[in-house]
């Protein structure tokens, strides 16, 4: 198959170009200008999602146990790539600069992990298993709360692919883990404890800190498609008490006492 263009995703050349146009009457200009500096920082993300898994696909190409998924994990690069230029084309209609794209976050993740078999494990657990599935009730969230027409069009494009991505990366796991030795699954254990705490400061703490302030949202902003502060911190919780601490206690994984223990031995 040509990578270039993966089956079934051409059409994504003409949902660029068919996206509907913003609608801004009844928002104001503030309340735009607030709302489209999310969309360049979105593009930034999601290339950094695309980078993360071009090389979750290099690093499982090199282990027996994880070789059979190179394909999906480019195939999902390509999506995260779509959603670079996906961001990048509504932040450009809402009059937002062009995205600034800096690797250096991926470079300092990829540094320590130099064994490829380790490499893939990490990514695919943190990233992509428990990072797609926070990510997915984020974007859920947002897209409920969205009215202006090309805000919502482009949330739903992405959500539709951050749900399968999400789902491969549990079923990866699933497939994986009778394969893995002891000394790997130990080490997974504390990559598991440190990124959910990584992933609160990231995620819940700027929200928390935003509504312990009484800065103050206005509505129009959730109508463009940025989260609500006491959304985005129910949207976190939700993922990671509801879907991703059960999926790990099922995998084999202690989910509970990763959680427990975030911050350190409690």
């Amino acid at each position: 198959m040509d990578r270039t263009e993966p089956a079934g995703r051409a059409s994504r050349r003409v949902a660029l170009v068919e996206l509907p146009h913003p609608s801004l009457d009844g928002f104001r200009s503030g309340d735009v200008a607030f709302a489209r500096v999310s969309w360049p920082m979105r593009a930034a993300e999601e290339l950094r999602s695309a980078m993360i898994f071009r090389a979750l696909a290099r690093a499982s190409a090199c282990s027996p146990v994880t070789a059979a998924w190179e394909g999906r994990f480019l195939d999902a690069a390509h999506d995260e790539l779509f959603h670079a230029r996906l961001c990048a084309t509504v932040g450009t209609r809402l009059g937002a600069e062009r995205p600034r794209y800096d690797a250096t976050r991926v470079h300092d993740r990829l540094a320590p992990l130099v064994d490829p078999l380790a490499r893939a494990c990490s990514l695919l657990l943190l990233e992509v298993a428990i990072g797609e599935t926070i990510s997915m009730l984020l974007l859920r969230a947002a897209r409920r709360a969205s009215t202006e027409p090309l805000t919502r069009a482009a949330l739903h494009l992405i959500l539709a692919d951050e749900v399968r991505h999400q789902r491969l990366g549990w079923t990866a796991l699933s497939a994986w883990w009778p394969g893995l030795s002891d000394e790997v699954r130990t080490t997974l254990q504390e990559t598991t404890r440190i990124g959910l705490a990584a992933l609160e400061q990231q995620v819940a703490a700027p929200a928390l800190s935003r509504l312990s302030s009484g800065a103050p949202f206005e509505a129009p902003y959730a109508a463009l498609g940025v989260v609500k502060p006491e959304a985005r911190v129910e949207a976190f919780y939700d993922a990671v008490e509801r879907l991703v601490l059960p999926r790990l206690d099922k995998l084999g994984l202690d989910g509970q006492g990763a959680w427990r223990r975030r911050y350190g031995a409690q």
